[in-house]
């Protein structure tokens, strides 16, 4: 959202930080996949910035791209937001061979590593920077993340913060 996530800072003592906002609703909604090569036991970030809320037509197409992307049959496991329940009936329905899924458990965030994704994120490079629109927000999240995905040991941590060992 284009409010920023206020955590504690230090100052000096006397002057307290104060961060400049107003009340605005603007959002951006991101689609992440950690994508794991069994291969070469290498760990990807793949993730698409929207305008708007995400819809089950947004993780269809998302997969879709994936797939394209990747070249293989992908298997996704992911939580029980209602698009992703969409999304996967929609896929089931169109017979689409090239994908599996599997659930996480309900309620269980700390069981997926893109939580962790979005928790490193918001509450690391994300905090306290008000984003002045939509578009300047669009560039924190999109450096944010291409931060991320660019370290093998952070998008490991993802894993084993959700007590997914990859050895």
């Amino acid at each position: 959202m284009l409010q920023p996530l206020v955590r504690r800072t230090w100052a000096e003592r006397g002057k307290t930080p104060i961060l400049d906002q107003w009340d605005r609703r603007d959002r951006l909604s991101a689609i992440t996949a950690l994508v794991l090569s069994p291969e070469r036991r290498r760990i990807r970030m793949v993730f698409r910035l929207l305008d708007h809320n995400a819809k089950a037509e947004d993780f269809v197409w998302f997969l879709n791209d994936l797939r394209k992307e990747l070249r293989r049959k992908i298997w996704v496991v992911w939580d029980n937001l209602g698009a992703h329940r969409k999304a996967e009936n929609c896929l089931r329905g169109l017979r689409c061979p090239w994908v599996h899924f599997e659930r996480l458990p309900p309620y269980a965030p700390r069981l997926n590593p893109v939580e962790h994704v979005w928790t490193t994120a918001k509450w690391g490079s994300l905090a306290n920077i008000p984003a002045e629109d939509i578009t300047c927000l669009q560039r924190d999240v999109q450096i944010a993340l291409d931060n991320q995905a660019m370290e093998q040991r952070i998008l490991r941590g993802h894993f084993h913060w959700a007590g997914l060992d990859l050895n």
